[in-house]
């Protein structure tokens, strides 16, 4: 072991965490080492090669003005002082870079993003640089990685201008000419960052397909009394009792859509769109936050159907009324929610079916109540009084509770 080298490097790792390259040195407390806690095979009176090699390393780095270190009376030191004053020929010494330095690099990388005009990638340049500014790692296990933080920030930005329905293993390989890569190192930090400096409140296993991410094709299912007329033929879904599955790609290529019914039902979960049957009723299963092929797709039905009523099933938790506000506004469609009131919340409260809120949930109830939810402010009061929130699946679980 090169034991000057550890040395140092040990000393000058306790000098950044004590920050002190910002501070006067003047009114730092000493910067030292227990020589035998660090190094126990120097106590080992056995161990003389390892005795000797130690010594040996203390007396070059304190004549070389490094440290400061007095043997006692037997030869043997008991503690290695910094010699702050020479922490730059220090670092020199090392091959490393000091945190400032560091710093730099990492806001040269922020700079080259300076120019974006995404509001995410403000929000988390920004935030980065303030806590570069003051000497401060980076989140999300980035530090002072300017290699890592760039290909961060190139990926963020990449996904950012996704604007259809774009496969994980296609975006990779666009990215790293390798199908794997996003998935293998950035999928799981790059969630964490749209998830926490997104504004929409979106749940953390959907915020890629918020940004048009998909792991594989998504599907609309539909139900109900609707025909469906493309180019050169017809569906008429009322024929197929379970309903059809329309790809992403196949909605762009419908040319008219006719909804014999009275209403139309979005449902948020798949289990609940198979459950539901609502009469006099088109089903449609759009899976979370839809994205703007879905979007489309409800327009050109609200177009021909201005005369039904139009109803959202959901999770009755604050991120169900999320994505039902956000339905809202992105079409221009009067949906009204279903069978998300407090009679249903209570049912399914009282039957023992609810899981409790998260911190994160009561935050974001306190936090859109009054505003965004300010619709809903009855159940989302019902939620925080009883501590509880329910998924739609429960409505059959309910009815099976009876039975078995």
């Amino acid at each position: 072991m090169d034991y000057c080298n550890d040395i140092l490097n040990k000393l000058i790792d306790m000098y950044e965490k004590r920050g002190a390259y910002d501070k006067d040195a003047s009114e730092l407390r000493a910067i030292q080492i227990d020589v035998s806690k660090t190094y126990p095979a120097y106590a080992d009176r056995y161990n003389h090669e390892a005795y000797r090699d130690i010594n040996v390393a203390i007396e070059r780095l304190v004549s070389d003005g490094f440290v400061f270190a007095a043997p006692d009376n037997f030869g043997q030191f008991t503690k290695v002082k910094l010699n702050v004053s020479r922490v730059p020929e220090c670092y020199k010494r090392l091959k490393r870079l000091s945190i400032p330095a560091k710093c730099n690099h990492v806001m040269q990388v922020l700079q080259n993003y300076r120019d974006s005009n995404m509001p995410l990638m403000q929000n988390v340049l920004k935030h980065f640089r303030s806590l570069v500014e003051e000497y401060k790692k980076l989140p999300y296990d980035l530090g002072y990685d300017e290699k890592r933080i760039a290909e961060i920030l190139m990926v963020i930005k990449a996904v950012l201008k996704l604007d259809k329905e774009t496969y994980i293993r296609n975006f990779s390989t666009a990215l790293f000419k390798d199908s794997k890569r996003f998935q293998r190192e950035f999928k799981s930090i790059i969630e964490s960052i749209l998830f926490d400096y997104t504004d929409f409140v979106v749940k953390k296993d959907q915020i890629l397909e918020f940004y048009n991410l998909y792991e594989n094709p998504t599907y609309v299912l539909i139900k109900g009394d609707i025909r469906i007329t493309f180019e050169t033929s017809d569906i008429n879904v009322r024929e197929i009792p379970d309903g059809i599955a329309l790809s992403n790609a196949s909605l762009d290529k419908i040319k008219r859509i006719t909804v014999n019914a009275g209403s139309v039902v979005t449902v948020e979960n798949l289990t609940t769109y198979h459950d539901s049957d609502e009469q006099d009723a088109v089903h449609i299963y759009l899976g979370g936050y839809h994205n703007s092929a879905k979007q489309r797709l409800l327009e050109k039905i609200y177009s021909g159907s201005k005369s039904c009523k139009y109803f959202h099933k959901g999770d009755i938790d604050v991120y169900g009324y999320l994505i039902l506000e956000n339905l809202k506004s992105k079409t221009g469609i009067p949906f009204t929610a279903l069978m998300m009131d407090v009679p249903t919340l209570e049912r399914f409260y009282r039957a023992g079916i609810y899981k409790e809120l998260t911190a994160h949930d009561v935050k974001i109830i306190n936090a859109k109540k009054d505003t965004q939810l300010a619709l809903y402010a009855d159940v989302l009061d019902f939620m925080i009084a009883n501590n509880c929130k329910v998924e739609q699946e429960s409505i059959k679980a309910v009815e099976l509770m009876s039975r078995i």
